[in-house]
Parts: C-alpha cells; sequence; structure tokens
C-alpha cells in the first residue's frame, strides 16, 4: 500500500536523526481496563521505562507516529502509560528508567495523595530512579513525563503522550471493575525553521486513538454508567454528550480532587468543560437505546483530521485508513469522539401523531466575504439583516407536545442537524448521519434538495440549541446554529422579558478575532421594564472559542443576578441564590438568569478571552 510505504520511508528518515531503529517497539492502545504492576506485602510494585515506539492513532491500518511512551519491561508501550489503580492506604513503589538517549526525564504525580502541590523529579538518560508514595486519597489522579522541560500547557510534540492514569479507589469499593477511565491526548507536528517552531497539523485522541478509531462502548438500558475523564493535554476541551445528562461526581486538577457528596452539589450537564490538566468523574443512565456521541465541543477537536504520514512531512499522500463506514468520512469528522451504543427492545415513540409541524429550511447566506461561504437556517425564504452573521431563528417548542420538524436542504451540500441537549426518546433524529439510531436504521445525510422529517416530544423546558452535525467547522461558522427554547405548557414566549443571547463565531476570515451575538457584533439597545422580572438566556455555539465571558454591569458595578438553569436543565432551589452577574460559558452550554432591574441603564457585555474586542449590548429599563 502506499500509506504502508510511505510510512516505511519515514520511519528511516527518523533512524538517521537517532530518534527510533527498524527495532523500535509497536505503541498499544491502552483501554485502562488493566491495573499494572503486582502486590507485594501489600504494597503496589511497578516498572516503567520510557522509550521511543510507533503509535498508531488511526489503528492498525494507519501509518505511524515516532513518539515517546511509557512501558512495563517487556511490554509493549502503551498510551495513555499503564494504569496505577489501587485502594485508599496503599503504597505505591516504582521503578522509573529513561530509555529515551539524550534526554532528562521530568516526571510528574508520583506523589503521597493528598497533595498540595505536584513534587516533580529528574531521571537522566539510561538511568534508573525509585520513588514511594502513599494513595490516601480516593480520587481520580494522573502522571505525566516531560523530556523537553516542558509544562502540561507546553507539552505538545515527542513527549506529549508520556501520560497514564492513577485511580485511587475507596477501600473495599465494589464499583471500581465498572467504571471505565479515559485520558485525552494532543500531538502537533512541530517543524522547525531556523530554530523557530512551525505548527503544522494538530491531532486528538481519547485513549490512544483518534475517531473512528477510537473505543466503541456498548451498554445494556437501565445501566448506571460511571466514567473518568483525566485530560492530559495542551488543549481545553468541552466534552458533551449526546442525548442524555450526566451527574458530576468529582473534579479534580491531578493533585488534588474534589468528590461532591450531596446531591444538590451535583452538577447536572450535557457539557463539561474539561481544563488543561483537569479531571472529571461523572454518572449517567443508559436510559433510552440508540447510539449517541461524547465528544469534545471545539469543533476543530472534532474534524477528521490529514493523514499522518501527510501531518509529518507536509507532502500529499493517498490515505489507505479502513473507514468502517464511508458516511463517517464525509461527516468530516474525527478525533475527540466516543462512540456509545444502548441496547434493548426501544419504546415505541416516533409513531406518535405530531400535534405541531415545522418546516425548517437550510440555505446560503447574503454574504460571502473573504470566499467564505454563509449558511442560514430559515422559517421561510426571509433576508438576514446587513451587518451581521447567520444565526437561526428561535425554534419554540412546548414540553410534552409531539412535534415534526421537516429539515428541507438548499445547499449545494449534504447537511444534518443535532438537536444538543435534547432527551430524545429515538436516536435516529439525533442529526449524526451514518451513526444515529440503530441496527439497519441510521439517520441519512440530508442531501441537496432532500427533506428529513424529525420527530420528537421534548420532555423538559429548557434553553437547548439546534445545529449542524455535518463538517461541523464549515458549516456550524458558516451560520447553522441557533436556539431551541422549551416553555412549560400554557406558557407563551414573550420577548419583552424573556431574551435570548445566541453566541457565535461568523464565517468571513476578516472577523475570525470576533465573537457575535444574536448575529451582531454591535446589537441594538435592549429597552426592558424596571421592576419586571427579566429572564436571559445565553448559549454559546462558537466554533473555535473555548469559552464565553458574560457580565451585567451598572455604572462601574457588577449587579446580582440570580441563576435558573444550566444546559436546559433546572437547577436546585439551593443553587439558585443571588451571584455577581458574571459568568463563563464554554462552548456547548446554556446558562439561564434572571434579575429584576430598577429604573436606569445597564451594559450587558460578551467577550471571548481577554484583550479581545467586546460585544457591548446597552440595557434600558424604563
Amino acid at each position: 500500500m502506499k500509506l504502508f510505504a510511505f510510512a516505511v520511508i519515514l520511519i528511516l528518515v527518523i533512524v538517521a536523526a537517532g530518534q527510533a531503529s527498524p527495532s523500535t517497539p509497536a505503541i498499544r492502545a491502552n483501554d485502562n481496563r488493566v491495573p499494572a504492576g503486582q502486590f507485594v506485602r501489600h504494597e503496589l510494585h511497578l516498572s516503567l521505562d520510557a522509550r521511543w515506539g510507533r503509535w498508531y492513532p488511526d489503528g492498525p491500518n494507519g501509518a505511524a507516529v515516532p513518539i515517546q511512551a511509557f512501558s512495563e519491561p517487556g511490554n509493549a508501550p502503551q498510551i495513555p502509560g499503564p494504569l496505577i489503580r489501587v485502594q485508599s492506604g496503599t503504597t505505591v513503589v516504582i521503578r522509573i528508567h529513561n530509555a529515551i538517549p539524550g534526554t532528562r526525564l521530568t516526571v510528574h504525580g508520583l506523589m503521597d495523595r493528598p497533595a498540595v502541590h505536584d513534587r516533580p523529579f529528574e531521571v537522566a538518560s539510561a538511568q534508573t530512579r525509585v520513588v514511594r508514595f502513599l494513595a490516601r486519597s480516593p480520587g481520580t489522579y494522573y502522571y505525566w513525563g516531560s523530556t523537553t522541560n516542558a509544562s502540561l500547557g507546553e507539552r505538545i510534540g515527542a513527549d506529549s503522550q508520556l501520560s497514564g492514569a492513577i485511580v485511587v479507589d475507596p477501600r473495599n469499593a465494589t464499583h471500581a471493575s465498572r467504571d471505565r477511565i479515559f485520558v485525552i491526548g494532543q500531538w502537533i507536528n512541530v517543524r522547525t525553521a531556523k530554530g523557530t517552531p512551525d505548527f503544522k497539523y494538530e491531532l486528538e485522541v481519547i485513549n490512544g486513538r483518534s475517531w473512528p478509531s477510537t473505543e466503541r462502548l456498548s451498554y445494556t438500558r437501565g445501566t448506571p454508567v460511571h466514567w473518568r475523564w483525566i485530560n492530559a493535554s495542551f488543549g481545553l476541551h468541552p466534552m458533551h454528550l449526546h442525548g442524555f445528562y450526566f451527574r458530576v461526581d468529582s473534579r479534580g486538577d491531578g493533585i488534588a480532587d474534589i468528590n461532591y457528596r450531596r446531591d444538590r452539589d451535583r452538577d447536572r450537564r450535557v457539557t463539561e468543560l474539561l481544563g488543561r490538566g483537569s479531571t472529571l468523574s461523572m454518572t449517567w443512565q443508559a436510559a433510552r437505546t440508540g447510539h449517541w456521541l461524547f465528544h469534545c465541543h471545539l469543533t476543530y477537536h472534532t474534524i477528521a483530521h490529514l493523514p499522518i504520514a501527510e501531518m509529518l512531512t507536509g507532502k500529499q499522500v493517498t490515505s489507505d485508513i479502513d473507514y468502517e463506514d464511508d458516511i463517517l468520512r464525509h461527516a468530516e469528522m474525527g478525533g475527540l469522539i466516543l462512540a456509545v451504543s444502548v441496547q434493548g427492545k426501544p419504546r415505541v415513540f416516533a409513531e406518535r401523531p405530531a400535534a405541531r409541524r415545522l418546516a425548517l429550511f437550510v440555505e446560503r447566506g447574503p454574504d460571502d466575504r473573504a470566499g467564505a461561504p454563509s449558511y442560514r437556517y430559515a422559517f421561510d425564504e426571509g433576508t438576514t439583516p446587513a451587518g451581521t452573521a447567520a444565526v437561526g431563528p428561535p425554534i419554540v417548542l412546548v414540553r410534552g407536545v409531539p412535534v415534526a420538524i421537516d429539515v428541507t436542504n438548499r445547499l449545494p451540500e449534504p447537511t444534518a442537524v443535532h438537536w444538543h441537549g435534547m432527551e430524545l426518546e429515538d436516536s435516529y433524529y439525533d442529526g449524526v448521519a451514518g451513526f444515529s439510531g440503530g441496527g439497519d436504521r441510521l439517520a441519512p445525510m440530508i442531501d441537496p434538495g432532500q427533506t428529513f422529517e424529525v420527530r420528537m416530544v421534548p420532555p423538559r423546558a429548557g434553553t437547548f440549541i439546534y445545529h449542524t452535525h455535518m463538517n461541523d467547522v464549515h458549516q456550524m461558522r458558516g451560520g447553522l446554529a441557533g436556539p431551541l427554547i422549551v416553555l412549560e405548557p400554557g406558557r407563551q414566549f414573550d420577548p419583552s422579558t424573556d431574551h435570548i443571547f445566541t453566541i457565535t463565531t461568523t464565517h468571513a476570515f476578516a472577523d475570525i478575532g470576533r465573537i457575535f451575538v444574536n448575529g451582531m457584533f454591535q446589537p441594538p439597545p435592549l429597552t426592558i421594564r424596571a421592576g419586571v422580572p427579566q429572564r436571559l438566556r445565553f448559549i454559546n455555539v462558537t466554533t473555535f472559542w473555548v469559552r464565553a465571558i458574560v457580565s451585567l454591569s451598572s455604572g462601574n458595578r457588577t449587579i446580582q443576578w440570580q441563576p435558573l438553569a444550566v444546559d436546559g436543565a433546572d437547577l436546585p432551589k439551593e443553587r439558585r441564590t443571588p451571584q455577581s452577574a458574571v459568568q463563563t460559558i464554554t462552548v456547548g452550554q446554556t446558562f439561564d438568569f434572571t434579575f429584576t432591574p430598577a429604573r436606569g441603564t445597564f451594559v450587558l457585555q460578551v467577550w471571548p478571552a481577554k484583550n479581545r474586542p467586546a460585544v457591548t449590548i446597552p440595557v434600558n429599563a424604563i
């Protein structure tokens, strides 16, 4: 095969650089199901070697990336590194050997728990060091290494996969054999020109593999699902679960882990931001059958990557990767995506008659600046106001009322629509072409000129999102995202007291450093009635900004507002206490707040990061 021959040539070139040899071992993707080491007199003894290996993030049919990885002596290297899993109170004894020529290996995370700060140590090339630590505090942790003296946020190249999970279970834990552990990694092809790093291509992986080669999980309907996530990469990842809410059981930073013991303290989410070096443990109920996804909502982390050989050399090659379903390739999906199948007899749902029917059109927008096409959702053939970026019109539904939405594609390319945050009974309508559904009934791409009927019965009132799930970077940035509002029965949407702020990026290259609110960088002033409670619904569907910061102020002071819901789920009464009106919202999240204004002038601001232009909306209470 062309790709195989190219990979062999590439490895031979790297041999000349002293980084690998023909005997360099193949690296095995580690699913973190089998703990490493052996117990000796109630102590866990483990040996770790850091060495070069050949990594296959696209599976055995893909090309190899020369990379540094951890291994147990006599076994293949692993990405992520061997799992350290013990019960609370266990002493861990680890022998670390640096088999990477010409390097000093700095190792982090192998220390007593609980801890206040990291205790890194160095191992010179060809040297060995033995460390002992006591694992007292249950939680999710990790260890990591660097051969470039880099911090976790700077570790992007050959040493970027020197990471492994540490799990400390409570004594006599019964769930340890049922939970799953996932480590996120990233790698950038760094090519040097005159000593200056030139960042070319990026690759994201879960437990050493990139979609569609990531593990496929299967659960029986009704099963409680326990996951532990570790972000050992240099990036930030807003992780989103299709079709279900999950409960956040703990959050950590690799040094300490905070367990939420009371139910009211456990956040209910469909999207959770995993910061650099952070950990998360979560639980959800596999209550509905079908195929579902868990993925990063930063679109550039879920787009199909170039062939590995092209990443390594910059030269175009022909890929021989055997995608199991060609439609997944057409959807331009890749990277941080995990597939879940819930098995069981499906409930009869889709045949219920629709009480409402809507017609949603997907079409070209009016603004094609800088050669980047604009798209839009529309209920009819209306126009988008001049000077605005495309954003979909609000779709307002009623809890418990069956609805049919006919999605007609007027674009010259395929598309699909995902109903973000909705607990759909039938995953066939979830909007991932070639995947959503089950058995032989898989959701199709909506081809040009075709109409796809979506059926749903919204089970809860709240603020949600609808957006494309086809070639996400291209189509979502083009404008294919909008607000989805579900009201309680008997309620009417009142725009004078209920305000939607949809935060997006735009297709125009000239506006790449900006974010837009309701399609505009300079929205018109908002006039509201003093003394009347106002509901503010914030929706973040930007494509490459990881977060948006929103604030509401009066004069030089920030006022207070009351949180109502996150991701469409109402907060418990204990969590609805007034707080300072500043909130960070990650991609794929929605937040609802309420406040009752006094007469006067307020300022609502939204910005993506410090030193970036802010969207400013004057608010006048009369």
